[in-house]
């Protein structure tokens, strides 16, 4: 007990001074971000694909004809294909008849494709990934490759594959895959200051996104401490229980947080609450006049920590004809991701139970259901 003390009074005087380097830089102007000042970091489609495909087209403002194509092929390890980039055509949101991919590069005169499913906080829709494989099938018979792109590299769902397997997709992450291509595209594009610096800013975001926002130097300071003889096995103790720490708080800190701030809403109980009990784990809110639905809080990933969503459930079936705008619906639901930041629930959001804040949140969704279901006299 008293090596993991040491250990981890270490580690904390480089996050306090991991912490000073960052409000310096702050000082200093470099937590400037535009895609953050216009609140569009997490807007799949209107930034990211967007912005992907602008860098990817050949044809692009950016100036550099077929380099990033090139050199995002290469570092996704899609060059078997052969795709001849000067002629490739990039697309956004193409029409497949039943869905929209995300990022569509073709080469249509031999028939070939890099298909791209772009996921920052979106769930998976049903046969999502089947149905794009199918169609790049039937239209580029050529050779394709299906790319599912998220933050972490993680695996589409077993309802979005519907029987595909491993060799048929490949994951890509932002982290690994996105990141060091931006880092090239910017050196390649030394020569045209502002394509060089709009990537550079998308760069930070990615970073942000993706948690590696930290100093390089403090980084390298907690692996070298942690990577010797003498604390390896601390650091794997700790690391082994990450999540049941993770719980802990949840628990000890956040319920009775949010179960203070329900004394705000005085028709509001709390029902139930399970936070990495298993997939789906959730919170569930019991309102006195709603005689046949809750307000559920659901995690959706990584067996109920993460991929937080939230809205309407009838446990006996919903009401077929009750739905509400900007709300999905599907089996006993009508819900949507819960507001960034706190849909993945990372070392910040955690920051943020510590003072108060994702309560808070908690509450103002509840309290906007609340309102909805006022406003529309629906009777739950």
């Amino acid at each position: 007990m008293e090596n993991i003390q040491n250990l981890l009074s270490k580690i904390r005087r480089h996050v306090e001074l991991d912490n000073k380097q960052k409000e310096e830089a702050r000082k200093r102007g470099e937590h400037f971000n535009v895609f953050s000042v216009l609140r569009m970091e997490t807007a799949e489609m209107e930034t990211h694909s967007a912005f992907l495909a602008s860098l990817l087209n050949p044809d692009g403002d950016h100036g550099m004809k077929n380099a990033f194509l090139e050199s995002f092929i290469a570092k996704t390890g899609c060059a078997d294909l052969n795709l001849v980039t000067e002629r490739c055509t990039v697309q956004v949101e193409h029409f497949t008849g039943d869905g929209r991919i995300d990022i569509l590069i073709a080469d249509n005169l031999d028939h070939k494709a890099i298909v791209i499913e772009n996921k920052i906080y979106a769930v998976d829709q049903d046969a999502q990934m089947k149905r794009y494989y199918d169609y790049a099938t039937a239209n580029h018979t050529g050779g394709f490759r299906l790319l599912y792109l998220t933050l972490d590299g993680h695996e589409p769902s077993p309802d979005s594959l519907k029987g595909l397997s491993d060799n048929d997709i490949q994951l890509i992450s932002y982290r690994n895959d996105i990141l060091p291509w931006l880092e090239q595209c910017a050196r390649d594009a030394y020569n045209k200051p502002l394509v060089r610096e709009t990537i550079n800013q998308y760069i930070s975001l990615i970073k942000n996104l993706t948690g590696m926002n930290s100093e390089d130097n403090i980084k390298n300071a907690i692996v070298d401490l942690m990577a010797n003889q003498e604390n390896f096995q601390t650091a794997a103790l700790v690391a082994s229980n990450f999540q049941e720490i993770k719980k802990q708080i949840v628990y000890t800190v956040f319920k009775p947080q949010l179960e203070d701030k329900l004394k705000e809403l005085p028709e509001c109980t709390l029902s139930h609450f399970d936070y990495g009990e298993g997939a789906y784990s959730s919170i569930g809110i019991e309102v006195e006049y709603w005689h046949n639905a809750l307000i559920v809080f659901e995690f959706d990933k990584y067996g109920g920590t993460d991929g937080l969503v939230y809205g309407i459930n009838w446990p006996a079936g919903r009401p077929q004809d009750i739905k509400l705008s900007n709300y999905r619906h599907n089996g006993n639901w009508l819900w949507k991701n819960f507001p960034e930041p706190y849909y993945w629930w990372n070392s910040d959001t955690f920051e943020d139970i510590f003072n108060g804040k994702v309560a808070d949140a908690f509450i103002s969704c509840i309290k906007e259901l609340l309102e909805i279901v006022k406003q529309q006299n629906l009777a739950l």
